[in-house]
């Protein structure tokens, strides 16, 4: 499995594991049906930051949260949270990956008329030698 694709697995498992109330409800795509609050995976790319003697990529991974419209203080509240379970977080037994670092933390309006929390991550992921 790629380093991309097991990277989201690995942060399904953490923000499920560590935020009670999203427990069941970080997906990497969700149905219009699905009650809020709830977590997606949104967009991801990577920089190459090899050197000499290692190759590794530098992965940024967006996660969003989606409220209803009612609660903005709870969707703020569920994005520190997860962006707590991310920050220098690390899975060196499934990926071998640098502790994680949050770059951005954003609640906004959505035009779906949802409020909709951003949460972006960094982290330095290294290829396991062939």
């Amino acid at each position: 499995m790629r380093a991309g694709r097991r990277l989201r697995q690995l942060v399904i498992a953490r923000i499920e594991d560590q935020v009670a109330e999203l427990a069941g409800k970080v997906f990497d795509q969700a149905l219009a049906s699905t009650a809020h609050p709830y977590v997606t995976l949104g967009p991801s790319y990577w920089n190459d930051t090899s050197v000499t003697c290692v190759k590794a990529r530098t992965m940024t991974l967006q996660i969003d949260l989606w409220h209803s419209q009612e609660s903005k203080g709870a969707c703020e509240d569920l994005t520190d949270d997860i962006a707590a379970a991310i920050q220098g977080w690390s899975d060196t037994d499934a990926l071998t990956m640098h502790p994680a670092n949050v770059t951005l933390v954003r609640v906004m309006d959505d035009p779906s008329g949802d409020v909709h929390g951003i949460i972006q991550m960094e982290v330095l992921i290294e290829q396991d030698p062939a």
